[in-house]
């Protein structure tokens, strides 16, 4: 090998120029340098017999060839370059600069080789020794904040690895800690024993049977939304619902986090009717109705608490009975705040998921409910306005503009407006604009209002084994109503104006979408039609004989399909409650127009029956038109 190098060395020095005197120090060329190294990695693959210029520059080329070869694929050895050989490089010291150039230049070859990249990297690159150190620093920088960021992940997931999961689900969705956790460190102590979905149970349990209300405060913690009006017990078992939409990826813990939705859920209905006494169960159920209505309410707990509570129920004996007590609230409530517009929207808000929640293609509240005593009463079968207050579903028709119906509505719209400041200038136009307001305000809440009144009675349409029993309710309505089209109308024995129109809305909305092809343009004149056309009644150019004999003959279906019914159930209705209602305001303003002529005549002729035996009966008749008058207006 020392002759191998020797020879080599001489080689060297028969082809390259004299070194400079030691005292002054050359930096070389990038090409120079790069054939040097290239003589340097020769070294120690040449043969013994180099002896000729010629067979150097074959070897030289053979070198470089497989030098670029190993440099493409990352086989060379990293600690080879990191030797330098001061006998070999007889041409002087390398200066720093080009030290650190190759340093550079191994870090990068040691970065490709321990990730496995492919890409060849270019020895005569251009950059500048400055810009080579400012990229091995970003570089390093890069390795390092990757490195921190692993460490946390990995810290995170060992943290999440290192606590139970039963442990994890009580921190996280039942909010309890380790500084609340005395009341449960028996059972966690049991936890090896026993079955996580039956410690949970237990939890549960124990919460509810606390009579410590300041424990159940410490679970809800620092809760700004809760306030002492709302039932400590039915918070604590509602926020844990709303908790349970923690995410994880474990299957084990998605199961514990559905059993404790799950069991939220029945131990609400356990606390509304553990007692068995109705009347605490009601004021509970309304007190749960209250958390529902507030506006900082989940939309979870709007729609799948009240489907679980529905779902629940359908399997509970008596079946659907927890389910009754809330429908019945939610109606009770319609009716105290059927001037409150917002509250009683979200009312029907929540009656509407009850409705619409299924049990396969069966929607248990709706199949429930005409089932029940109260749907249709045959105590109220007399007249439109005792229908109207004892039916069961009436009470989400109840919301109205008219006066005599409930004038509290638009009295609400007022105060609000009054509140404003009021510009002194510009009286007139103020009154104006507050006109205005109160109307647009008045009928984006009734529309709505009505449209949830339309979702309602066609969940009840799409239910088949309600859809018979909602038809009789409506048809109900109408034929008791029919006194509504009279000249002169007793407003005690008819349903209301509003109560029409809300009616009349739900049924148009339900006629839109049927094709006009598919009803029976016959079906008037079927014996068992449901319109509430007398069939006493002689038609035009036809008397009652020849009316039986062409309903007779008449060729009736085997079975009228509901586009019929529902298209002739609107019509008939259009013209109770709108067409009515519409010609309501004419004839009052007539009657009105009437007193004021009559009073006006007796007070011009008063002269003339003064000082007569009629002085006190027109004393009397003129007193009777004002009060009337008074009543009119």
């Amino acid at each position: 090998m020392n002759e191998l190098s020797n020879e080599s060395n001489s080689n060297v020095e028969s082809t390259t120029p004299p070194p400079p005197p030691p005292t002054t120090t050359t930096t070389l060329s990038p090409d120079e340098l790069r054939r040097r190294r290239l003589e340097k990695f020769s070294t120690g693959s040449t043969t013994k017999t180099q002896t000729s210029t010629s067979s150097n520059d074959i070897n030289d080329k053979q070198v470089s060839t497989q030098l670029s070869n190993e440099l493409a694929t990352c086989q060379i050895d990293s600690q080879q370059t990191n030797v330098i050989d001061d006998t070999n490089m007889d041409v002087g010291e390398l200066s720093t600069t080009d030290m650190i150039a190759a340093s550079g230049e191994q870090r990068l070859l040691k970065s490709q080789h321990s990730t496995g990249d492919k890409r060849s990297y270019d020895i005569n690159s251009n950059n500048t020794p400055k810009e080579i150190i400012q990229d091995n620093q970003l570089y390093d920088d890069g390795n390092r904040n990757g490195t921190i960021k692993k460490r946390k992940s990995d810290n995170l997931l060992n943290k999440e690895q290192e606590e139970p999961i039963l442990r994890r689900i009580i921190r996280i969705i039942m909010n309890i800690t380790d500084q609340n956790q005395l009341f449960i460190n028996d059972l966690l102590e049991m936890s090896l024993k026993r079955r996580s979905k039956s410690i949970l149970s237990d939890i549960f349990l124990r919460c509810l049977t606390s009579t410590q209300t300041d424990l159940i405060k410490s679970l809800i913690g620092n809760d700004s939304n809760y306030s002492d009006q709302y039932d400590i017990y039915l918070w604590y078992f509602l926020n844990v619902y709303t908790r349970c939409d923690y995410q994880s990826s474990s299957q084990e813990e998605r199961d514990l986090i559905e059993h404790c939705r799950l069991l939220s859920v029945r131990y609400t209905l356990i606390y509304i009717t553990n007692n068995g006494i109705f009347l605490d169960s009601w004021n509970k159920t309304l007190k749960l109705l209250d958390i529902l209505l507030i506006d900082t309410c989940p939309e979870s707990l709007r729609t799948t608490f009240l489907h679980d509570i529905v779902k629940i129920s359908y399997n509970q004996k008596p079946k659907m009975k927890t389910c009754e007590i809330l429908v019945r609230t939610m109606l009770y409530r319609l009716r105290q705040t059927c001037s409150q517009a917002n509250i009683y929207i979200n009312l029907l808000l929540l009656l509407l998921n009850l409705c619409e929640s299924r049990n396969g293609n069966d929607r248990p509240v709706c199949t429930y409910l005409v089932t029940l005593n109260d749907w249709l009463p045959q105590v109220a079968l007399h007249d439109g306005k005792s229908l109207q207050r004892m039916a069961l579903l009436s009470p989400i028709f109840y919301i109205s503009c008219f006066a005599e119906d409930d004038i509290d509505l638009l009295v609400t719209q007022l105060e609000k407006i009054n509140e404003q400041e009021q510009d002194d200038d510009n009286s007139q136009d103020f009154f104006e604009y507050k006109e205005k307001q109160i109307r647009s305000t008045v009928q984006s809440q009734l529309y709505t209002a009505r449209k949830l009144m339309h979702k309602i009675v066609l969940a009840f349409f799409s239910n088949i084994s309600s859809r018979n029993a909602m038809l009789d309710y409506l048809q109900n309505f109408i034929q008791l109503n029919i006194k509504r089209t009279h000249l002169t109308v007793d407003e005690s024995q008819v349903s209301g104006d509003g109560f029409m129109l809300n009616l009349t809305f739900v049924l148009q909305q339900l006629a839109l979408p049927i094709d006009i092809e598919r009803v029976d343009l016959n079906y008037p004149y079927y014996a068992d039609d449901r319109l509430s056309i007398p069939k006493d009644q002689s038609r035009l150019y036809s008397t009652q004989d020849d009316f039986k004999t062409y309903q007779e003959n008449i060729q009736k279906p085997h079975d009228i399909r509901f586009p019929t019914e529902c298209v002739y159930l609107t019509l008939h209705i259009s013209h109770l409650g709108l067409v009515a209602t519409a010609k309501k305001p004419q004839r009052r303003n007539n009657i009105i127009r009437e007193l004021n002529s009559a009073i006006k005549n007796l007070e011009q002729t008063q002269g003339t029956w003064r000082q007569t035996s009629m002085a006190t009966r027109h004393e009397a008749q003129l007193e009777r038109l004002k009060a009337e008058l008074k009543v009119r207006k």
